[in-house]
């Protein structure tokens, strides 16, 4: 009977190697959020049948923005700011609940930025005029987060054309807005790239931006050549035959009617 072979001793060992569990890239996270908000906000509106923003006519909402925005600016009457600031609060409350919370974020980040530089004149004495100058700037910045909230970009340019606006200003404005949807899009696949790649590593990433602005310069501006070649062969001569008529829906008279009142009650309250 041959005796049982012995296994070496290295072998009979047994050794408990420590898993170590690599750190999300908080650089990459942040930066891919940020590049997703982007390309939400430049790209094409969805369509939300309950909303009715989505129904009016995106020059008719322009103007009545910039409406509102020049009667908070030229009026020192405290009762038309809260009037404004009222139907603003009724109109956020109509939002569907999942833009609410973004859109508060945005106000409360640049409401901050105006208290900081408003917050000086307490100590000037003027504290009744300081005061109804927050209140004013609260309400504008509101009506502003609530446009831009209800209003995506490629509806701005629709706007645009529809006020009539120099058709050279809307080109030059509808691509740069395209170029950059585009680099962004191609920077966070780059950055997704990334990710995957040093999934489980923990590397040093000082020259990660540069790379990557490298990168970014040198696609984009080989993408724009080549755009700009193609429009030149399809006989691009830099004017735009694109036309979009002002019409007005039944869902746009209540941004008129209110625009005619608020003007009312301004001329009204200035005599």
């Amino acid at each position: 009977m041959q005796p049982t072979p012995k296994l070496p001793d290295w072998l009979n060992k047994t050794e408990i190697i420590p898993q170590t569990v690599a750190k999300p890239d908080r650089f990459l996270i942040q930066n891919l959020r940020l590049l997703e908000t982007v390309l939400n906000r430049l790209a094409q509106p969805a369509t939300h049948t309950k909303q009715r923003t989505c129904h009016q006519t995106p020059g008719i909402q322009l103007i009545s923005f910039l409406i509102t925005l020049l009667i908070l600016v030229l009026t020192h009457s405290a009762l038309l700011v809260w009037l404004i600031g009222l139907l603003t609060l009724i109109r956020i409350c109509l939002l569907p609940s999942y833009q609410i919370g973004p859109f508060l974020k945005r106000v409360a980040g640049i409401s901050l930025i105006a208290l900081a530089l408003v917050l000086p004149n307490f100590w000037l004495g003027q504290i009744q005029t300081t005061w109804y100058f927050i209140i004013r700037t609260e309400v504008i910045l509101f009506n502003i987060g609530f446009f831009l909230e209800t209003i995506t970009w490629p509806t701005f340019i629709l706007a645009l054309r529809q006020l009539k606006l120099p058709t050279l200003l809307i080109l030059t404005l509808e691509i740069s807005l395209k170029y950059s949807h585009l680099l962004a899009q191609f920077l966070q696949e780059s950055l997704w790239a990334i990710r995957l790649r040093t999934a489980g590593k923990a590397e040093k990433r000082q020259h990660l931006v540069g790379s990557l602005i490298g990168r970014l310069y040198l696609s984009a501006r080989a993408y724009m050549t080549d755009l700009y070649h193609a429009m030149m062969l399809r006989g691009y001569t830099g004017q735009s035959n694109r036309r979009a008529p002002l019409t007005i829906t039944r869902y746009d008279w209540h941004l008129i009617s209110w625009d005619f009142a608020l003007i009312c009650l301004f001329c009204l309250i200035r005599r």
